[in-house]
């Protein structure tokens, strides 16, 4: 039995020929990577609540504060973040 996807469905198909005859290349990237989803879920909401609010006057701004940030999570809670299994 053939898995059904998008990818392979004829709507996708007609898209994938129109890109072709523009001669526009279509990156492929994964679903899913198990790279981001700690940062997505643990790391980006701490931060966030920290920042909420507060405004900034530029790039340099953003990183101090951010870094200012990321110290004031305490270190064990980065233990299930750099777990290496």
């Amino acid at each position: 039995m053939q898995k059904w996807s998008q990818r392979n469905s004829p709507k996708n198909k007609s898209k994938e020929e129109f890109l072709a005859t523009k001669q526009i290349n279509v990156l492929e990237h994964p679903a899913y990577s198990p790279d981001l989803a700690h940062s997505d879920f643990f790391l980006f909401p701490k931060i966030k609540g920290i920042l909420k609010g507060r405004h900034f006057d530029d790039i340099d701004d953003i990183r101090s504060n951010t870094t200012a940030a990321l110290k004031t999570i305490p270190q064990n809670q980065f233990q299930h973040f750099l777990r290496v299994d």
